[in-house]
C-alpha cells in the first residue's frame, strides 16, 4: 500500500500475467516485493511522465497539515507514516531500507486540502507553460505549476483561485492539458489578458461605492448594514 509499482506487460512469469523488470530496486532485498518502485506515499491521486524527458511526478493527499508534490525516483522513500512531508508524525517507526526523502513541493492546509497531480504541459497555445507540470486542488479549485529539469524547481507559481473540483487532468496528443471538474465539465486553460476591469478594481473599501458619507460611515443605498447578534466569548477578551 501506498507505493509506485513497476511490471511488464508484454511478458509473464510463473502463475503472474506479467514479469518483475530486472532492474526494480528491491528484486533482491529480502522481504520485499519486487513489483515496488517506490513506496511511503500516503494517498498518491495522479502521476504523470513527462514525455520528453521520461521525469515522474506525483500528487499526495496529506493528512492534517500538508499536501505534497513529488519528483519519483527509483527506490524512493517519501516518509509515510513517519511523516507527512514536512511534517514528523510518528519518528520513532523504522524507516525503510532508504532514506526518506524530502517533496519537491508541500502546500500547508491553508492553500490545499487535497492534491491532484496532472500533467507537463507541451502544448503550443501557451507557450510560457511550455514544460510546466500543471496540478491543482480538489478542495479549493487552486490550479500551480512548476517547471523541473531533474535537478532543480523553479518557476513554481499559483495560475488561477477557481471554483472548480479538481478530480484529474488530461492530455491530448498536441501537448494541451483540460481540466476535469468532479461536477462534469472539462476545462482548458486560457490567457487572462489585462482588461480595463482589472486596472480599476477597488484597492481601499472608500473605492467600492459601498457608503453614501466615508466620513459619517453612511452606507449607499442598498447596502443594509449589520452588527453580530452574539459575539464570540474569547477568554474575555475584547
Amino acid at each position: 500500500m501506498g507505493s509506485i509499482q513497476r511490471i511488464d506487460v508484454h511478458r509473464s512469469e510463473g502463475r503472474k500475467n506479467y514479469a518483475i523488470p530486472a532492474d526494480n530496486p528491491f528484486v533482491k532485498h529480502p522481504g520485499a516485493r519486487p513489483e515496488v518502485w517506490a513506496y511511503g506515499f500516503r494517498n498518491p491521486w495522479r502521476m504523470s511522465f513527462d514525455p520528453e524527458t521520461g521525469h515522474l511526478f506525483v500528487g499526495d493527499v496529506g493528512w492534517e497539515l500538508w499536501e505534497m508534490i513529488y519528483d519519483v525516483v527509483k527506490g524512493g522513500n517519501y516518509g509515510w507514516a513517519i511523516t507527512e512531508g514536512p511534517q514528523p508524525v510518528k519518528p520513532d517507526q523504522e524507516p525503510g531500507p532508504t532514506p526518506i526523502l524530502k517533496p519537491l513541493i508541500s502546500h500547508s492546509h491553508v492553500e490545499a486540502m487535497s492534491i491532484t497531480g496532472g500533467y507537463v504541459y507541451r502544448g503550443n497555445r501557451l507557450p510560457e507553460l511550455r514544460g510546466h507540470w500543471i496540478y491543482g486542488d480538489y478542495v479549493t479549485g487552486k490550479i500551480w505549476s512548476f517547471r523541473h529539469d531533474g535537478k532543480s524547481l523553479s518557476g513554481h507559481s499559483e495560475l488561477l483561485d477557481s471554483h472548480i473540483r479538481v478530480v484529474c487532468f488530461g492530455r491530448d496528443h498536441a501537448g494541451e492539458v483540460y481540466i476535469v471538474d468532479y461536477e462534469g465539465q472539462i476545462y482548458r486553460l486560457e490567457k487572462n489578458e489585462e482588461t480595463a476591469a482589472n486596472k480599476s478594481f477597488p484597492r481601499k473599501l472608500s473605492e467600492t461605492g459601498l457608503f453614501a458619507d466615508i466620513r459619517k460611515q453612511l452606507p449607499a443605498e442598498g447596502v443594509v448594514p449589520y452588527e453580530v447578534q452574539a459575539e464570540q466569548w474569547l477568554g474575555g477578551a475584547r
